[in-house]
């Protein structure tokens, strides 16, 4: 089965607060996005009212400092332990 790539507001979207981000490596991705557009989307899981990052935190990153509303991503459904 094929994963969706849908566009969501950033505003819809929460960090990942474990994950700490060097500024440089943002820096470098906020170049490459503005040069070449988000090239992957980012993968999020609907947690409560919001989305949760699972994986492409330095992409939502690199997008929000860009100014961007809207970031390419794909809906995870979550799997809660039995």
């Amino acid at each position: 089965m094929a994963l969706k790539v849908r566009e969501i507001d950033l505003t819809q979207i929460s960090p990942n607060l474990r994950l700490i981000c060097e500024n440089e490596s943002i820096e470098e991705l906020c170049l490459s996005i503005k040069c070449h557009g988000q090239q992957e989307p980012i993968e999020v899981c609907f947690a409560g009212e919001d989305f949760r990052i699972l994986n492409g935190e330095k992409r939502w990153r690199a997008c929000k400092k860009l100014g961007l509303t809207r970031i390419k991503a794909i809906i995870v459904e979550a799997h809660e332990e039995p």
